[in-house]
C-alpha cells in the first residue's frame, strides 16, 4: 500500500527546452493513501509567446493564457501542495520533472524535496511492454485515448495505465520508493533529469558520446555541458564533481 500521497502530473509547455521554454498548463491529481483524490488543472501565463507549432499540439494559444497567473504567482502555493508527496507521470523523468525543477529554480524555490520518490509510468511500461501513451492506453483500456495532449486528459490516462500495470503485473512493487528503485536498476540516479548516475561512489554519464565514462575523466565535456542547454540540477552536480 502506498504510504505517502502520490501526485500524477503532466505539463504542457511552449517547447522542450528547460532553459528557454515555459509551462503553460499544469494538470495534477494527488492520490492520498486512502484513495482520496485532489485535482488541479490550471493554465499558466508563460510570459513569452507560445509558438504556433506548440499550440498545434496541445491546443493552447496566447489568448488562452493572457489573463492566467504566472508560474511565479502560483509557485508558493503549488510547492506547498506538492510537499510531502511522491511524483508520477508518463516520461516524466525525462521532461516534466526537469521542467518543473527549472521553473521552481527561476523563482528561487528548491524542488523537489530530498525524500521525494519518482514514478515514471513510461519506464514501467518499457519494462513490461513499451510504446507511446496513446498506444499504451489502448492496449490496457481497449479504447482510443480521446483528447490526447490536454494535460488533465493525459494524466488521467497515465493514472489508469498505472493502475492496470499493477493489476496485471502482481510482481511489481506498489510503493513509490520501491518502483523508483526498480526503474533505476543497478545504477543510482544522481540528477532528476537522469543524465548522470552513481556507481561505487563515482558519478558517470548516462548519455552521449561519453556514456558510462566518469565525469572526472571528461572535464572538457563537462565544461561543454555547463555552457549548453541542460537542466540546472544536472549542471549543479557537474560543478560539484569537477569543482567548477
Amino acid at each position: 500500500m502506498q504510504q505517502r500521497p502520490i501526485i500524477f502530473f503532466d505539463l504542457e509547455t511552449t517547447g522542450v527546452s528547460t532553459t528557454n521554454d515555459r509551462i503553460i498548463q499544469i494538470g495534477a491529481i494527488k492520490v492520498l493513501p486512502d484513495g482520496t483524490e485532489e485535482v488541479k488543472n490550471v493554465l499558466i501565463n508563460p510570459t513569452i509567446p507560445i509558438p504556433a507549432s506548440a499550440s498545434a499540439i496541445h491546443g493552447v494559444y496566447d489568448k488562452d493564457v493572457a489573463k492566467a497567473p504566472t508560474f511565479h504567482q502560483v509557485s508558493k502555493s503549488f510547492a506547498a501542495w506538492l510537499s510531502g508527496s511522491d511524483l508520477a507521470g508518463y516520461n516524466s523523468d525525462n521532461f516534466d520533472v526537469p521542467m518543473l525543477i527549472a521553473e521552481f529554480d527561476r523563482v528561487g524555490i528548491a524542488f523537489p524535496e530530498p525524500e521525494t520518490k519518482l514514478v515514471d509510468v513510461y519506464k514501467i511500461e518499457r519494462l513490461v511492454n513499451g510504446h507511446t501513451l496513446g498506444d499504451t492506453y489502448k492496449r490496457y483500456m481497449g479504447e482510443e485515448l480521446d483528447g490526447a495532449h490536454d494535460a488533465l486528459v493525459d494524466i488521467y490516462a497515465t493514472m489508469k495505465i498505472f493502475q492496470k500495470q499493477l493489476e496485471q503485473n502482481p510482481d511489481l512493487p506498489v510503493d513509490a520508493a520501491d518502483i523508483d528503485a526498480l526503474c533505476q536498476g543497478d545504477n543510482k540516479r544522481v540528477d532528476y533529469a537522469g543524465k548522470l548516475y552513481e556507481k561505487n561512489g563515482d558519478i558517470y554519464w548516462k548519455f552521449g558520446k561519453h556514456r558510462d565514462a566518469k565525469l572526472k575523466d571528461t572535464v572538457s565535456y563537462c565544461n561543454w555541458v555547463l555552457k549548453s542547454d541542460f537542466p540546472a540540477d544536472t549542471k549543479n552536480w557537474i560543478r560539484k564533481v569537477i569543482g567548477a
